[in-house]
């Protein structure tokens, strides 16, 4: 009878977590879109499929890299934390990093990438944007037209809070790709 009770409980706490888990994963993206600080990021183009997560557009940052602060030795793969502000230009850019949380300025939690000339690349935890199955392919053809070398008007808005950040939008022409994406036959 004893093992019965345990095993239940056991079983009661695992579907309680399985649970809380995905929930609290909900809520912490939504708190972000929700309380968030907007920002636009310029991009460039790759696409891939997700087996378990399904279509996306795999985006690339196209000002992803920031001066390595002098006397610290970063390695790759390092846990950063990228002070972010707005350009002249309306787009987001990076201004420092450091390895200790910060206060105040708005900031994104990033790995370090490879460093080169007293740069570091910056590993963003925002490089895939999610679609609709049959969308995904029509999307990824107009986004590749928009981040050609002779035309480079996508970027996305990205949300960010305490470090974390959440996909809010990725434009093509100044318009939502899934309203583009409606257009085109």
């Amino acid at each position: 009878m004893k093992n019965k009770g345990l095993i239940l409980g056991l079983f009661s706490l695992l579907a309680l977590v399985q649970i809380v888990v995905p929930l609290s994963m909900i809520s912490n993206r939504e708190t972000i879109i929700k309380e968030g600080v907007e920002f636009k990021f310029k991009t460039a183009p790759i696409d891939p499929y997700d087996a378990f997560r399904g279509r996306y557009v795999w985006l690339s940052i196209k000002e992803n890299e920031v001066a390595v602060p002098k006397g610290l030795d970063l390695k790759h793969g390092q846990l950063v934390y990228a002070f972010v502000e707005v350009s002249e230009d309306g787009f987001a850019k990076f201004l420092s990093l450091t390895t200790e949380k910060p206060r105040g300025l708005a900031y994104i939690k990033a790995k370090s990438g490879y460093v080169y000339k007293g740069k570091v690349r910056l590993e963003l935890p925002f490089d895939r944007y999610y679609m609709e199955e049959g969308a995904a392919p029509k999307a990824e053809k107009i986004y590749r037209q928009h981040t050609s070398r002779d035309k480079q008007d996508a970027y996305l808005t990205v949300k960010i809070k305490d470090g974390m950040a959440a996909i809010t939008g990725l434009y093509v022409a100044g318009e939502k790709i899934e309203d583009v994406v409606k257009k085109v036959k």
